[in-house]
């Protein structure tokens, strides 16, 4: 188990591991393959959410980048939309 001391409490976990715990981030107006990758292996694919910055982000070379990024097609599924209905609690409709 990892203690660590900030502002005078004892934390049972790593401030990375609270972090992961805690925050999602998007990949909105970033289609660079080597700043995801980096995302991935720093906060895990289970804390990435795809992500278009509409008006300003044409969509169809962000849509082509998630789906020819380099990764497995278990982390492009989380991160194309696994994780938004995972964490917004969002059911798919048929």
């Amino acid at each position: 188990m990892h203690l660590s001391r900030a502002a005078g409490r004892t934390n049972q976990l790593k401030p990375s591991e609270y972090f992961r715990r805690n925050f999602a981030i998007t990949t909105g107006g970033v289609e660079d393959p080597l700043a995801l990758r980096y995302c991935i292996d720093k906060l895990g694919a289970d804390n990435i959410m795809w992500a278009i910055d509409y008006p300003y982000q044409p969509t169809s070379p962000a849509v082509a980048f998630i789906e020819s990024a380099p990764m497995s097609e278990i982390d492009r599924e989380k991160i194309a939309y696994q994780n938004a209905e995972r964490i917004f609690r969002l059911t798919a409709r048929a």
